[in-house]
């Protein structure tokens, strides 16, 4: 008899909840994928990539591009132009244009971050010109540009080569008093889509950017790195120092170093001083057959220029972030949770920091030197 009592009131709980849901027939919506926002005489002009979905589930790419005083204005002219209901549960990837990104995205990121129709876990981006034109560009080899988009910025964090800008690691930012966030930048290269750098923010405001080749720097002063690949143009003197030099004497001397593990460890000094420390685990992909990395002597001298090199790298790019001030590595949320008794404010900050001095020191080990050790 109780077992029967369950079963029904299984069977009612099953019946409610099915009524609660709302169905979504493919055939019947459409499918925003990637919205782009640019600004053009103060209106916003929004534009959408949305996938279409036919009876023969085969679907097609539209881009409808429109131009209103607010960003759901142009959501409401976009619904006009569509047989089928617009629906952003698919959203992947926003995109700004530079113009815009100058002027201020934080009230775009923050009607984004109330919307429960999209998930925090979308990507963020800066264009290098308008996002219209990147996304109406003609591009032969690729049939889906918001697709396109997505995979590229997702790749390339997952390969640890670019910062995450999740809608959730942005808004995290914006939040927190003493950090400032910082967004990819991706452009239109001929027939090809780029990541073109780092875009730097400061009060919700694009201040400055980084090229993509700084990336890998970024990334290895904000957090710990477990993977990547690394280039980098050491001094020609290494070779002369080689054990079977044939004449090989060059003046420049590049390296590729891969499989690389980070620890990173930030100690106060005082109120303007900031030990940073970095020790970094590689192994060395790529160098001149002339180097015998077998002899510890010349893998020690490699080791030395490795940290010369990269401590130059992010010396530069902690000091060019300070130019700007855009604290987009978070030192000021150290200094404020590891200093006891702490009244740093945030104005007190934006003052200390475009002086403050960070001791770069690299610690490198070689730990492998081929696929074959």
């Amino acid at each position: 008899m109780k077992k029967k009592k369950w079963f029904l009131l299984f069977v009612i709980a099953c019946l409610i909840l099915t009524a609660c849901t709302e169905y979504r027939v493919l055939e019947r919506i459409s499918l925003v994928t990637l919205i782009g926002y640019d600004v053009e005489d103060g209106d916003v002009t929004a534009t959408s990539v949305v996938r279409q979905i036919n009876p023969e589930f085969e679907s097609s790419i539209e881009i409808h591009s429109e131009t209103a005083e607010t960003s759901k204005g142009t959501r409401v002219m976009t619904d006009l132009q569509s047989a089928k209901k617009l629906m952003a549960g698919q959203l992947r990837v926003t995109l700004f244009g530079d113009d815009l990104a100058k002027e201020g995205i934080e009230e775009a990121i923050h009607t984004f971050a109330m919307n429960s129709e999209i998930t925090t876990s979308i990507y963020l981006a800066v264009v290098d010109g308008k996002s219209k034109t990147l996304l109406e560009g003609q591009y032969p080899n690729i049939a889906d540009v918001g697709q396109h988009i997505f995979n590229l910025i997702d790749h390339n964090i997952n390969q640890q080569q670019m910062i995450s800008s999740t809608l959730h690691e942005v808004v995290r930012d914006i939040y927190a008093s003493f950090r400032d966030f910082a967004l990819p930048k991706v452009k239109k290269s001929g027939e090809y889509i780029d990541i073109s750098g780092i875009a730097l923010f400061k009060d919700g405001k694009m201040v400055g950017s980084l090229p993509a080749s700084d990336s890998f720097y970024v990334l290895l002063i904000r957090e710990n790195i477990n993977d990547g690949t690394l280039q980098l143009v050491l001094p020609g003197e290494l070779a002369e120092s080689s054990k079977n030099p044939p004449n090989y004497q060059p003046e420049e001397l590049p390296i590729a170093i891969d499989a690389i593990k980070t620890k990173r460890d930030l100690k106060i000094i005082n109120e303007n001083e900031i030990d940073l420390s970095i020790s970094l685990d590689c192994r060395l992909l790529e160098i001149h057959s002339s180097l015998a990395i077998s002899d510890k002597k010349i893998t020690e001298k490699i080791e030395k220029e490795i940290n010369k090199k990269i401590e130059s790298e992010i010396e530069r790019i902690i000091k060019y972030s300070q130019e700007v001030n855009s604290d987009i590595f978070g030192f000021g949320e150290h200094f404020y949770a590891f200093t006891r008794n702490s009244k740093l404010t945030e104005e007190k900050w934006r003052e200390i920091y475009p002086n403050l001095k960070v001791n770069v020191k690299i610690d490198t080990e070689i730990i492998r030197s081929g696929v074959f050790e």
